[in-house]
């Protein structure tokens, strides 16, 4: 399938007559694509799709998953049964490394795979994890596989009587995640929302749950008034807040926190690391041109601004004419129908594909753990049962 030392291993189709399309990752804006090959709405070509993931996460209803709103069949996708019908070859490793002049993929076991055209949808990775202790004693949100990590520790501790949770990171995920560990660790499961199996022991009121947020307000890349109503709701369920706070280390037990240029020392059985996200260090690496924080800069059109065999979406991009656009979920699935448009034209098929153009502001939809939801537009917030209704149809 791929090269090791030179040597051809589980060979690829003959890609002499097609060319071949390589996806390196899953993202969310892959799944377009993959959709598009089962169809035969691609060009001919031979697909290749590099990922170490068994199963494509939606990071929408991972929070919903912990609260025990959906069980992971509900979430997820099989990756290789995906792979199979878009009638692609499934690489199963993480691409580590990308060679645009020898026109390679390298893979974490050190194979290497060629492309013609090169797709990237690696998604980010959490921040801060150069932190002491962080790599060792966090259990961090990406890999998205990591969820079922933290429920297991989670039914664990109640399991035993209690304990401390801290979730560091206060931006919108993070929020839903504290809410979400608050409501599978003390059961408190929600009434009335989506059918799904609480799969955590139910502990009454034993877990105790903190967020730690470097920032002085909530989810300070949304409106005030968004950040307002979720600081009530967080101290509506219980759930402290330690605002304007940066941990500085961690070890097995503790958790080490800056605030106000004190330090305190704090108990922590499981620490959930939600930090906003950052590059994957190999896109830098690869020499191709990238943003301040080292995501691949694309033009309107999705493509490297140095290759144009080489496309980005998702969180792995950054457009050039949109810098400021956020890294979230929702243009990862806007831009996978301009992604599907702009590669069917690379392989030579196809009219070239309009800009695509990001919109200013998106629906934000936030599950509270409890049955209901928060719906906001702007300055405009609400919450309620009907707004999880809303959101469960959604996702």
């Amino acid at each position: 399938m791929t090269e090791r030392s030179g040597e051809l291993v589980q060979p690829l189709p003959d890609a002499v007559d097609r060319p071949r399309l390589v996806l390196a990752g899953l993202g969310h804006s892959h799944l377009f694509v993959l959709e598009a090959a089962r169809q035969g709405r691609l060009p001919a070509c031979d697909l290749v799709v590099c990922t170490g993931e068994a199963r494509h996460v939606y990071s929408g209803m991972v929070p919903g998953w912990l609260a025990g709103q959906y069980t992971i069949d509900e979430l997820s996708i099989d990756v290789a049964a995906a792979v199979r019908a878009a009638g692609g070859t499934l690489v199963p490793a993480h691409v580590t490394a990308i060679d645009p002049r020898a026109r390679t993929l390298t893979l974490a076991d050190g194979t290497t795979v060629p492309y013609d055209v090169c797709s990237i949808a690696v998604g980010s990775q959490v921040s801060g994890k150069a932190i002491p202790g962080v790599a060792e004693h966090a259990v961090a949100v990406k890999p998205l596989a990591a969820i079922r990590t933290i429920g297991e520790q989670l039914d664990a501790l109640a399991r035993s009587g209690g304990g401390e949770v801290v979730v560091v990171g206060g931006g919108m995920a993070g929020v839903e995640l504290a809410l979400a560990i608050r409501t599978r660790a003390n059961g408190d499961a929600p009434r009335g929302a989506p059918a799904g199996t609480l799969e955590g022991a139910r502990g009454g009121q034993s877990v105790r749950v903190s967020l730690v947020s470097r920032d002085a307000v909530l989810a300070s890349d949304r409106h005030p008034r968004v950040s307002r109503r979720l600081q009530r709701v967080c101290d509506a369920r219980g759930i402290e807040l330690l605002l304007a706070t940066t941990p500085v280390q961690l070890d097995a037990e503790r958790i080490t926190l800056q605030h106000a240029g004190e330090l305190q020392r704090r108990r922590a059985d499981l620490v959930v690391w939600a930090t906003g996200g950052e590059a994957a260090s190999w896109l830098a690496a690869s020499g191709l041109p990238v943003d301040a924080r080292g995501f691949l800069l694309v033009d309107d059109r999705l493509q490297s601004v140095g290759d144009p065999r080489v496309f980005a979406a998702g969180d792995s991009a950054s457009l050039a004419s949109w810098p400021d656009t956020p890294k979230a979920g929702v243009y990862a699935v806007r831009m996978g129908p301009r992604l599907v448009l702009a590669l069917a034209h690379a392989l030579g098929d196809g009219a070239r594909p309009d800009a695509y153009r990001p919109q200013q502001r998106f629906l934000a939809l936030a599950n509270a753990g409890d049955g209901t939801a928060l719906a906001s537009w702007g300055g405009l917030v609400a919450q309620g049962r009907w707004a999880m209704r809303w959101k469960d149809w959604l996702d």
